[in-house]
């Protein structure tokens, strides 16, 4: 269950992330504006965020205890 979850939180990552080019594709590429930003830069701002708050989530779900191993096995390592 573990491996669908983080499979998962990758999977909604890379969607995003993908989301992201469409203003390139000239999908959500009106010139509205949604507050003070047009609609392109809206758009991906707001995807990015949501993308920053994904990338902190993996972050410290594999890489910090990643790091936090690999810290300990250097140190039983170095006292051999």
């Amino acid at each position: 269950m573990k491996r669908k979850f983080h499979a998962v939180l990758i999977s909604i990552f890379f969607f995003l992330y993908a989301l992201t080019f469409l203003p390139y594709f000239d999908i959500l590429n009106d010139l509205t504006f949604i507050g003070p930003f047009p609609q392109p830069l809206a758009w991906v701002l707001f995807l990015n965020l949501i993308n920053t708050v994904i990338i902190f989530i993996v972050y410290f779900k594999f890489f910090k205890p990643f790091a936090i191993r690999a810290e300990k096995k250097f140190k039983e390592e170095r006292r051999k």
